[in-house]
């Protein structure tokens, strides 16, 4: 069965102990009305205030990414799940193409672009199902596509 962009964004790619216990960590963020940040968007910890926040594109930092587990934020929670650990792997949605094992950072409404230049914060392993052995390949991403990534770690 094929799954939506809209299904699989936000979902950790392992049901391992790792993506799903130890990669995600609680943090703060913004209260009030529209703070809920949707599951699968990419968020940076801004460091003066402590919070994490929705990326967008030249956001640097720490960078995660709002897993679908449960419980999911609302506009009124003070927090909020992420996964940032380094190797956790996590679907996200892709503003453009990329190539396997490209390098990506965040883009505009917490989706992610492929950078040539700039340090990215996570690489672009493939889409649902691929890249799991020698005949199933990774293929490019294009706009729109959920695309599983793994985060590095690294503060960008």
């Amino acid at each position: 069965m094929a799954l939506t962009t809209a299904q699989l964004i936000g979902t950790p790619a392992n049901a391992d102990a790792f993506d799903l216990d130890r990669a995600v960590e609680i943090g703060k963020k913004a209260t009030g009305g529209a703070s809920a940040i949707a599951v699968g968007r990419v968020v940076f910890h801004a460091g003066g205030s402590g919070l994490w926040a929705i990326a967008t594109a030249g956001s640097t930092g720490r960078i995660g990414v709002v897993p679908k587990l449960a419980p999911i934020n609302v506009d009124a929670d003070d927090t909020l799940q992420v996964v940032a650990a380094p190797r956790a792997q996590i679907y996200v949605e892709a503003t453009g193409a990329i190539k396997p094992g490209a390098q990506v950072i965040p883009d505009t409404g917490g989706k992610v672009k492929s950078t040539t230049g700039a340090q990215g914060f996570a690489v672009y392993k493939g889409h649902y199902g691929e890249g799991s052995g020698l005949e199933n390949d990774p293929t490019d991403a294009a706009a729109a596509e959920a695309v599983r990534i793994e985060l590095s770690g690294d503060v960008i």
